[in-house]
Parts: C-alpha cells; structure tokens; sequence
C-alpha cells in the first residue's frame, strides 16, 4: 500500500468512528415508546384533589376539583431534528391525581417513535389559531376539539387550561366560594420548550416527568387575587387572565 493510500485509509477510519459517536440522534432502525408523566404539585409535594392547601400569601384554605387542558403540537427534538407526537388532544389530570394516584401522575404513552437521543420536548397548552377560530360544530364528532363543554362562545375560544376548586376566603373554614380560573383565547396559548435527557430505545418505554406547579400558577409573577376573581368568564377580564398565563409560564417545568 503506498502512502496516498495510507492517508486515504485513515482518513476513512476517523470519519467512520466520528460518525458512529459524535451524532446526538445517530441511532436508528428501531422504534419505542415514550410515556409522558403530567404530574400536578403544589410546591414540594405532589398535588392531590379534594386535599387541601393554603393559597399563598392570604393562607387560605382551598382545594382542586379538576384541572384539564388542550396539548398541542407535541414533539421531541435533537440539535438535527424534530419528531411531531401529536397535533392535538385533551388531558383531564382529575382523576390521576385523586388519591394516591398522585405520585405517578397522568400517564401519556406514544409509540412508534424512532430511535435515537434526543434533548427536549416542546408542546402548547391551548388550541393553535387556526383551529381555535373554529367552533366545535366544524369538527367531526370523533375529534377532540367536537366538544361544547370546553368552548366558549362568547370568546369565541376552547378554554385552554382549566382549574376549578373550592376556597375558604377570609380565614374562614367553610369552603362557599367556588373558583374557576379559565385560560382561552389565542393570547393565552403558549409554548413551552423543555430541556430533558431523552432516550428511545428499540421496543422499550421511556419516561419523561413533566411538572405543573399550581402553587407558581396563583403566585409566581404576580399573586392571583382570587378573593376579587374567583371566576374568569369575561372578555373584560382579559388584562388579569394575561398575568395568569404568565404564572402558568412559570409553573410548568
């Protein structure tokens, strides 16, 4: 071999073992299953419903009743590229977080996804333009968006993020004042681009925790006054809705 050869040879060699090592989704042929884990906190602990909490800063006694949400255009990505999971759907986190159920949280599992490393998680909570300028009517029965119970017609939008709960105001120990913070309208949809060590192996299931804080929802940027808007049902209450999608930005890590 003379020595063009030589250095044609190694040259080879070195590209070959920097391209079996250096790609961060270099894997491929195989398909897992990822199984998105939405667990609902209250601070340091895991949120439960019907559990009461202290409402921050007024000390409160309250409780949840239900939080659900629209999740869109789910996808994980490497630094070269992204695999869409799911343009769209509904999530009632309720009932995984009654009880003792609480810990695991709401498990959301997808299949089929290639194999690979990947780096984060990106997803919105609410309905995308141009679906939310749609009203359930324009949808098939079969979709997740067919549903009047989750649109407001006077907004002419789904209701994105819901939490609903009972508070006892002012020290009090009775729990007479129903809330219902409701997130909607195409200002209130929001992206959120996680950070997460992310590896899908062939045949095999991989977790991936994400959290909400509710205790950062009621105060993080700003303090909810819930005693003055317990319920949010209005366009005019659009400015205070705004300072809640901003706790929510927040909240969910």
């Amino acid at each position: 071999m003379n020595f063009t050869s030589l250095k044609f040879l190694i040259v080879f060699l070195i590209s070959t073992f920097l391209m079996s090592c250096g790609g961060d989704d270099s894997k491929s042929g195989g398909k897992g299953t990822v199984n998105f884990r939405f667990k609902l906190v209250y601070g340091n602990e895991p949120l439960e419903m019907f559990k009461t909490y202290k409402y921050p800063v007024t000390n409160d006694n309250f409780y949840l009743t239900r939080l659900s949400f629209f999740l869109s255009e789910l996808k994980i990505k490497s630094t070269s590229r992204e695999v869409m999971l799911k343009d769209i759907d509904y999530l009632n986190l309720t009932a995984s977080h009654t009880g003792n159920t609480a810990n695991t949280g709401l498990e959301y599992k997808i299949s089929d996804i290639p194999s690979g490393n990947y780096s984060a998680v990106q997803f919105g909570i609410g309905v995308p333009k141009a679906s939310n300028a749609k009203e359930p009517k324009d949808f098939s029965a079969s979709s997740i968006l067919s549903s009047p119970a989750e649109y407001w017609s006077s907004w002419k939008s789904y209701i994105f993020f819901r939490p609903e709960g009972k508070i006892a105001l002012d020290g009090s120990t009775v729990f007479d004042t129903d809330f219902a913070l409701h997130l909607g309208s195409d200002d209130a949809l929001t992206t959120y681009d996680i950070s997460r060590t992310i590896q899908i192996i062939d045949g095999q299931t991989t977790n991936v925790d994400i959290t909400i804080d509710m205790q950062k929802f009621f105060n993080s940027v700003t303090l909810h006054d819930i005693e003055n808007t317990p319920q949010i049902h209005s366009l005019v209450q659009l400015p205070i809705m705004k300072k809640l999608i901003e706790n929510l930005k927040t909240a969910v890590k």
